[in-house]
């Protein structure tokens, strides 16, 4: 479970105005703006379904030829293509939320058979996991994986788990190269989470790299 205080991730910048990431996954995207005073988010068309809704304050928010004046306490939805723009006219600081659904509008997906040459993969063969620590890598993995996730060149990071008795489990982790990798494998993100889940594993975990010739998915 994740819990994301809002009030300590309002950006207002130097420039009267901020944007704070919250949740980037492929099928949903939120972000909180803060607007001060007489500042706007121009004019601009969604590019995926997009629904806002007010934390503090008070602001306009048009949509198309339409408008209206929305605090907290409700929702405004807006379809992708519309154009949308938001305006502090108020004397008080607004924060909204925009969440974005991007995968809401898209067509459905195709089997594909795809090249990607290039493409760097990490497979990590974990040693067995001490007694009782199931529950505790599960959440490890889960936090290492949004944190190391932001770093430049990440496309996935998948755990796979012991089936038949197993104790072992493993991990894919894909690059768009070997070079993005490396970058992260060397960062400090990397080596405090792999000294954390030192405490959980009964010793070494073995590294396997390729390079992705084809990937079939359904």
């Amino acid at each position: 479970m994740d819990i994301v205080d809002l009030k300590s991730r309002e950006v207002f910048s130097h420039e009267g105005r901020g944007v704070a990431a919250l949740v980037e996954e492929p099928n949903l995207k939120i972000s909180q703006v803060g607007l001060e005073p007489g500042k706007e988010v121009p004019v601009h068309t969604a590019d995926a379904p997009v629904t806002l809704q007010v934390v503090r304050g008070e602001g306009v928010f048009s949509a198309g030829k339409e408008s209206v004046r929305m605090g907290p306490g409700k929702l405004l939805r807006i379809p992708e293509g519309a154009t949308m723009g938001i305006r502090n006219e108020s004397a008080k600081p607004l924060v909204f939320l925009a969440i974005r659904t991007p995968a809401a509008a898209g067509p459905a997906r195709e089997s594909a058979l795809a090249v990607k040459p290039g493409t760097f993969v990490n497979m990590i063969d974990f040693a067995p996991l001490k007694p009782g620590k199931e529950k505790s890598f599960r959440e490890w993995f889960h936090h290492s994986s949004e944190i190391l996730g932001k770093h430049p060149g990440f496309v996935s990071r998948t755990l796979l788990g012991p089936i038949e008795g197993g104790s072992r489990y493993a991990a894919v982790v894909e690059h768009e190269s070997k070079e993005t990798f490396m970058d992260m494998h060397l960062s400090d993100d990397r080596e405090k989470l792999f000294r954390q889940a030192e405490s959980l594993v009964l010793g070494p975990s073995t590294p396997y790299f390729y390079e992705m010739l084809l990937s079939y998915r359904k």
